[in-house]
């Protein structure tokens, strides 16, 4: 039990390091203003107390509070006395989410440094409380019917599986439009996007296009009467490119993306049934995503190969 301890207060050391470092060079900081009291808390503690949240698998604030106050070890391996108030929690993550999140992601995939030629589009069904209002009704095909979002990923697919760029949306937003993660895409320069059949439509192509980037779509039988008399050119050159054998060896790398939902979900708990409302949702994923960047981080750092693998089957 010891050894758990110290190996825990270890790791989250090494996570709020991280935390401390991508502020740094985002210049960010919790002003401390001439009048009324000092702050208590760093930004880096309100970040770290966010991570330690996801970790932990703590749905709502009033018990991240209560946790850390139970949790000795976490509170001296990130330097505070005791937990921030949840209401503070409340505050400081509505002003990091809407100013800063998508800084902070940025950065962590700058210092990844992954190998974006190669990138990867899909989508992923995220069921939400029966009692959402906000939510929509999707359908996929394991799940049927659903009610929830749905979460739009672009990620590198060679060597490593880095997610780069995401998206929420109701679930009953099509993936085709969804078609603004290209123009993100862009600032990252891939060379090739991967996407399921889902994504076969002539306004992906032609985004893809201008921006000179190679779309590789799976074919969707249900937009094509005759495979031999396609109108856009650029969809009968896709259908061209998955016949050869090239073609084929590339687009095997997809299924990749699929395997890192599996991770999130599975490790990270990524689906969360209990959430309502879309603000709620989108804090939920975005940290999640920060916490993944933030350990795939630390790993790059210490050397360690690339792996689907749960924590629990690294040990």
């Amino acid at each position: 039990m010891t050894n758990f301890i110290k190996a825990q207060k270890q790791k989250f050391l090494k996570i709020f390091m991280t935390i401390e470092k991508v502020i740094k060079d985002l210049g960010l900081k919790i002003k401390n203003y001439k009048r009324g009291r000092p702050k208590k808390f760093k930004l880096s503690h309100i970040i770290a107390c966010f991570v330690y949240k996801v970790k932990n698998r703590i749905n709502s604030f009033r018990e991240l509070e209560y946790k850390i106050n139970e949790d000795e070890e976490f509170r001296k391996t990130i330097g505070i006395e005791k937990s921030p108030d949840h209401s503070y929690f409340s505050k400081w993550a509505k002003m990091i989410e809407e100013e800063y999140i998508e800084a902070i992601a940025r950065i962590l995939v700058r210092e990844i440094d992954p190998e974006t030629r190669v990138c990867a589009i899909d989508s992923t069904p995220l069921r939400s409380s029966r009692g959402d209002r906000e939510a929509g009704v999707g359908r996929c095909v394991s799940l049927g019917f659903y009610n929830g979002y749905k979460l739009h990923v672009l990620a590198t697919v060679e060597d490593e599986v880095i997610p780069i760029v995401w998206w929420l949306t109701c679930a009953n937003i099509h993936d085709s439009k969804a078609v603004e993660l290209l123009y993100e895409a862009k600032i990252f320069g891939p060379d090739v996007i991967l996407a399921d059949a889902g994504y076969d439509c002539t306004k992906w192509f032609d985004v893809a296009d201008r921006l000179g980037i190679k779309f590789v779509a799976g074919i969707n039988k249900r937009n094509i009467k005759d495979f031999n008399n396609v109108k856009n050119i650029l969809r009968a050159q896709n259908i061209e490119f998955l016949r050869s054998k090239e073609g084929q060896r590339v687009y095997k790398q997809r299924i990749k993306i699929e395997r890192l939902f599996g991770k999130l979900k599975g490790e990270y708990n990524l689906e969360q049934v209990r959430l309502r409302g879309f603000r709620t949702y989108k804090r939920h994923v975005d940290w999640i995503m920060v916490t993944y960047l933030i350990e795939l981080y630390i790993q790059k750092n210490e050397n360690c190969k690339f792996s689907f693998k749960y924590a629990w089957n690294n040990l």
